[in-house]
């Protein structure tokens, strides 16, 4: 239960952790939304947008001017966190009455704010336009056209066509790159406004957050409130500074972590799984003091923020990963020793999960950032046959990874023989199992081929076999060779680490110098090192057979003799041409086959075994017990009665 536990916080953390960046990043515009409800007295004094009309959207944006220039005033007499979130809450309504659909999704708070502080600047700069003159709900009905343009202006407000603001009429989303632009030419119009700024957007940037006091601001030096990337050079070394800072702190994190690391693998992922998990709380101190205290803007905020929430979301997909390792880890340890599930099997799951589980974070990551992630994919769906044909290997190896834990020809700790290298299996992993050959050099074989191989595995015999070929000189007799034959199964039946129903000792024929003995057996082991012993002790046992017995072991030689032909025999030579003359006589010629008659005349004529063996009264149904058996289901195997019949035999 503890394991589950510990688990459920890590989900906790980690999507409370996503959730609250998100929020940081968007701040949720539609909530300022006309219609919002709140508890905040502060807040609450603030009359909510209206967009419902052109009139209207410009309306609310010249009262939240006046708004926000009284909370301005305000914040600078008492620099509180009261006045600092009214501050704010004015600038979010004001972000409202601007469509920034076509904005990324953690860039939105900080060009919103960029493009509102444009807009004011422009409408303190141009002519004082009349609201009047705008459509109002009255009269919509009568306009031809979804747009409206700013007399004297570029500035459009227009009807959203879709999504949740839809039906409501705000500043274009064209807005973002005309303002910037078209209040570059009126720098040297001066400012309407009841508060001493010559600027809006130069206000904004060099505004901070109750943390920093005004005083100390306005006595720096000319050269630190000069701009450079769109900040003031005072907010880049504070926020360098502070990176630094939180920097040197998750480096001492991680190696307070590491000394505490153990070599129990479950014990490691989950110490190991804090450090990601302290890196996205601190990326998520840094983005509240970047945003809301020191109040970074412009092209340096895209930098920062794009780098915090790159290295968030990165963090959370490893500590995916890390909680994926846990969580089966945990598995596998639980059930070690109670349910007998395979751990390798496990292990691989484990990572398949955390990898997709990572993936997943690391698109939604991609996605708030601005990569268009949906269209990457219908890129994939495109080129799907390419990315299939790329992909292939890695999606066989994969495959064959779970085959191999489904079918179960091999198993970590195993020892097994493929393509005619042998080796001890290490790791069976997601694209490849590494196996540890008998030369100690770490062998990498892909999935995909290892499951197609021929694979010996030795771990699942229950005895080893011996099998070895014996030649004996050719001057041994029939009677030694019986000699040899009779006492190496002698011994071989009183070997006590021997099988005795595998014992095969027999002459199998006779070769170019020797007389062949083929010997087969099995010996009672499945450990290397003792099967070794055992072969040797047996082989050294019939080396004193072969000894005693006369004989010796032959070797490649040929021996010539000296002596005058004396040709063939001519007696016998006549007496078979005679033999074969009275077969044509009485056609009985057993060419191409014999004759019915003739096959019943001599079967059976053989005596086997010869006459002085012990099985010589034997019958075929004793010779048929206690064999070894081609086939484990008797019913499969041949009748033996009708592989003696000499009627199928001809």
């Amino acid at each position: 239960m503890a394991i589950f536990r510990f688990l459920l916080v890590t989900f906790v953390v980690v999507f409370g952790a996503s959730q609250g960046l998100a929020q940081m990043a968007t701040q949720d515009l539609v909530a300022s939304a006309p219609g919002r409800a709140t508890d905040d007295p502060v807040i609450a004094e603030v009359a909510p947008i209206r967009t419902e009309s052109p009139r209207s959207t410009l309306h609310s944006m010249y009262r939240l001017r006046d708004e926000l220039e009284a909370s301005l005033s305000a914040y600078w007499q008492q620099q509180d966190r009261v006045n600092a979130a009214r501050v704010t809450f004015v600038i979010d309504e004001i972000r409202a009455l601007i469509d920034l659909s076509q904005v990324p999704l953690a860039a939105r708070r900080e060009v919103g704010t960029e493009t509102a502080l444009s807009l004011l600047d422009i409408l303190g700069r141009v002519k004082p336009i009349n609201v009047a003159v705008l459509p109002g709900t009255d009269t919509l009905d009568d306009q031809s056209t979804t747009g409206f343009r700013l007399p004297g202006t570029p500035l459009r407000i227009v009807e959203i066509a879709q999504g949740d603001r839809a039906g409501e009429y705000l500043f274009s989303a064209d807005t973002v790159q005309s303002a910037p632009r078209f209040l570059a030419g009126l720098r040297k119009l001066p400012l309407r406004s009841s508060v001493s700024l010559k600027s809006w957007v130069s206000t904004g940037r060099q505004l901070a957050g109750p943390w920093i006091p005004t005083s100390v601001i306005e006595r720096m030096p000319d050269i630190l409130t000069r701009t450079v990337l769109d900040t003031p050079a005072w907010k880049i070394l504070l926020v360098l500074t502070a990176s630094l800072a939180v920097y040197f702190v998750a480096r001492a994190w991680h190696t307070l972590l590491t000394q505490r690391l153990t070599s129990d693998a479950v014990q490691l992922a989950r110490l190991r799984l804090l450090s990601p998990l302290g890196i996205m709380a601190m990326v998520l101190w840094l983005r509240y003091l970047f945003s809301l205290q020191i109040n970074t803007s412009g092209r340096f905020f895209e930098i920062s923020e794009t780098c915090l929430v790159a290295v968030f979301y990165a963090a959370a997909a490893w500590s995916v990963w890390l909680a994926s390792k846990v969580f089966f880890g945990t598995i596998v340890h639980d059930t070690r020793n109670t349910s007998g599930l395979d751990d390798a099997l496990f292990w691989l799951t484990g990572r398949v999960v955390g990898a997709i589980g990572g993936l997943f974070i690391l698109g939604y990551g991609a996605a708030e950032l601005g990569v268009p992630v949906l269209s990457v994919i219908t890129g994939f769906g495109i080129g799907g046959i390419a990315v299939a044909m790329a992909a292939r290997p890695t999606l066989e190896n994969l495959i064959g990874g779970f085959i191999l834990f489904i079918d179960k020809p091999v198993r970590v700790g195993d020892f097994c023989t493929f393509g005619g290298t042998s080796g001890t299996v290490e790791e069976i992993g997601v694209r490849s199992t590494q196996i540890r050959a008998i030369d100690r050099t770490r062998i990498s074989i892909p999935n995909a081929q290892f499951v197609d191989m021929q694979l010996v595995n030795w771990a699942q015999c229950d005895t080893m076999l011996i099998h070895e070929a014996l030649g004996l000189r050719f001057e041994t007799d029939m009677e030694q060779l019986r000699h040899v034959l009779a006492k190496i199964r002698e011994m071989l039946h009183a070997h006590p680490r021997i099988e005795p129903e595998t014992i095969r000792v027999r002459f199998v024929g006779y070769g170019e110098s020797s007389l062949n003995i083929d010997l087969r057996i099995h010996a009672k082991t499945r450990e290397w090192n003792d099967f070794y012993s055992i072969r040797e002790d047996v082989l050294m046992r019939i080396g004193e057979i072969v000894d005693a017995s006369g004989s010796a072991f032959a070797f490649p030689s040929q021996t010539l003799y000296w002596s005058r032909d004396t040709g063939l025999d001519a007696a016998r030579t006549e007496k078979a041409h005679q033999e074969v003359a009275r077969w044509r006589r009485q056609r009985e010629l057993p060419f191409p086959r014999f004759s019915s008659a003739a096959l019943e005349r001599f079967s059976g004529k053989v005596k086997y075994p010869p006459p002085g063996s012990p099985d010589y009264f034997a019958t075929d149904e004793d010779f048929a017990e206690g064999g070894e058996m081609l086939s484990a289901d008797q019913s499969q195997s041949p009748d033996l009665d009708k592989l003696l019949d000499p009627k199928t035999n001809q």
